[in-house]
């Protein structure tokens, strides 16, 4: 790259090549899927919000250059090139950026010279289809009208906002579009090359096909927002089987997204949340964004919802995973595949997050002989998968002395034969702890010289994992947090990155307007240079949570108190 605001070319470009060689190699790991639901949510969250950046950002200085190492930059920029190469096609694509690498080999470039190497190759004018990509803030949701009897798609395109609907001002770029579009009933299946050049189009389809799905495999940069009628029908595909699981997670991660920003109901997705299961079956990926969008729900309504409210949401997802742990087990077995053993890791974890009583026996007994037996610790009673999940529901569930066997575990590592990150999951897990003054004792236990400084972060995060099911959590974090900054600015730095990371934890775990204008005021007077990207982006977190709650309080409410247990029974 020839400067910084190119740093996406580098970083954008090294993640894409690692995912599609690996992918190539061992496509049963799913490797797309696993991006879907981790960095190309990253990149969609962080790219939703006003207080983003374009992909290439103006640097002015050197705190600049620290911030754009972001989701933006690393995932934005790989989803970008997955798109372009998707509709380019890969030969074409990979002959351009040969041609590209050859040109300026041991030289620098810029963003312009890989678009002139991928049209040489392609034929297409790849500047003037990315320009808008690149270089606004920002990414589309297209709306989908479907009138199936006369054969009609109406697509409108407008820029997706996570707090909302743009005003004019904010929605005056008209993106390209793959749209990537199938149906079981069109070219049996095969992907459709048209693409969106306008703000609105009308597409024909076959009269009376089934259904239509647009972004196939997530190749896209963009949300889609279907009609009633057409999440219905997708809805009945799935469960029929007809869509792949990165088809399946593609309407799951947009339908999440578009529950919380306001263009629909919470309840819609609630109606959906049993076909997404049955589409699912040991598909991890789409367990994993079902867990996270109930943990999330209850994250946010915990703090002004009556407490049966939230009751019911974590009863909801225990009926969901605390079967599913049941049916998988905590041992891994010899003719599980690779998706199976990561799906097993994700339902026990989150069963025991929702109190799943037979999960929570389990753990708590499997840490009682973990930590008596040290001697044994080559002969586990359980797999290294399940270790920081059994560390952290014994102290949350278990007896309280469980909190001060982690903490021996953890400065006595060796003796348990424990690995770094198994070291590490047992710092976090002390900060799982339900008594408000074990919390405040691992917080200042953090700051000690028995804990390296970056690894305040590591506590800090588990601490706000922790607010999903425990309220008091966020005010002990947060009063712990303003009483002790300048220790932690002086133990950090003040430069330093990882305070930004720990500012944007401490104030993402809130989900109300009068805390975001408490966090506000506070920052009011403090340097903020460090941060100054994350502070904004954080609290406009706060403040989508705040809308999403006051807007579909009583839908949530009324939907528990009449459809949960149609989606599972409770176990």
């Amino acid at each position: 790259m020839a400067w910084w605001d190119d740093l996406w070319l580098n970083e954008g470009f090294a993640t894409w090549i690692g995912i599609h060689v690996t992918d190539k190699l061992y496509p049963e790991w799913r490797r797309w899927d696993h991006f879907a639901i981790e960095d190309r949510q990253a990149a969609l969250s962080a790219d939703s919000l006003r207080s983003s950046h374009p992909i290439q950002v103006k640097i002015k200085g050197s705190a600049d250059i620290d911030q754009v190492f972001d989701s933006i930059t690393y995932y934005k920029g790989c989803s970008l090139i997955r798109m372009l190469s998707a509709h380019l096609g890969i030969e074409a694509f990979m002959a351009g950026v040969r041609a590209y690498l050859v040109a300026h080999e041991y030289g620098t470039a810029t963003t312009a010279d890989l678009w002139h190497a991928l049209e040489q190759a392609s034929g297409e004018d790849v500047a003037t289809l990315m320009c808008s990509w690149t270089t606004k803030i920002g990414y589309p949701v297209v709306s989908v009208d479907a009138d199936f009897a006369a054969g009609r798609l109406v697509l409108r395109q407008g820029r997706y906002l996570h707090s909302g609907m743009p005003s004019a001002d904010e929605d005056c770029v008209v993106w390209w579009v793959p749209l990537g579009m199938i149906s079981a009933d069109i070219d049996n299946g095969r992907r459709s090359r048209a693409v969106m050049h306008q703000r609105q189009e009308t597409v024909d389809i076959p009269r009376n096909v089934r259904w239509i799905k647009l972004n196939h495999a997530n190749a896209g940069l963009y949300r889609v927002c279907y009609s009633a009628e057409a999440l219905q029908r997708l809805a009945q595909a799935m469960e029929r089987g007809e869509l792949q699981t990165g088809d399946v997670v593609g309407i799951l991660n947009d339908t999440v997204a578009l529950v919380i920003s306001g263009y629909v109901r919470t309840s819609a997705l609630l109606d959906l949340l049993g076909s997404f299961v049955k589409a699912a079956g040991d598909s991890y990926v789409v367990w994993q964004i079902v867990g996270a969008f109930l943990e999330n729900l209850n994250q946010t309504w915990i703090e002004r919802a009556r407490p049966g409210i939230c009751a019911e949401i974590v009863r909801l997802a225990r009926s969901m995973f605390g079967p599913k742990a049941a049916a998988l087990g905590w041992a891994h077995r010899t003719d599980d595949g690779p998706l199976v053993a990561r799906l097993r890791s994700i339902s026990i974890p989150r069963a025991g997050w929702a109190g799943d009583p037979l999960v929570v026996a389990q753990a708590c007994q499997l840490f009682d002989e973990l930590y008596s037996h040290p001697e044994e610790s080559d002969r586990r009673p359980f797999h290294h998968d399940f270790t920081a999940s059994v560390l952290e529901i014994a102290v949350r569930s278990g007896p309280r002395s469980n909190h001060a066997r982690v903490c021996e575990m953890y400065e006595n590592s060796q003796r348990w034969n424990l690995s770094e990150d198994h070291r590490m999951a047992a710092l976090g897990a002390m900060a799982s702890a339900s008594a408000n003054d074990l919390k405040l004792a691992t917080l200042e236990y953090a700051m000690s010289d028995k804990v390296l400084p970056q690894d305040l972060n590591i506590v800090i995060g588990y601490m706000v994992a922790a607010a999903a099911t425990d309220s008091s959590n966020r005010q002990v974090l947060w009063q712990w947090f303003t009483a002790n900054y300048q220790r932690i600015v002086a133990r950090l730095g003040e430069s330093s990155a990882l305070l930004g990371h720990i500012v944007g934890a401490v104030i993402g775990c809130f989900s109300t307007n009068e805390m975001a204008d408490c966090i506000e005021a506070w920052f009011g007077d403090k340097r903020t240079a460090a941060f100054d990207r994350m502070l904004p982006q954080s609290l406009e977190f706060v403040r989508v949570r705040a809308a999403w709650y006051n807007r579909d309080s009583a839908d949530v409410e009324q939907w528990l108190s009449l459809s949960a247990c149609d989606v599972l029974p409770s176990n």
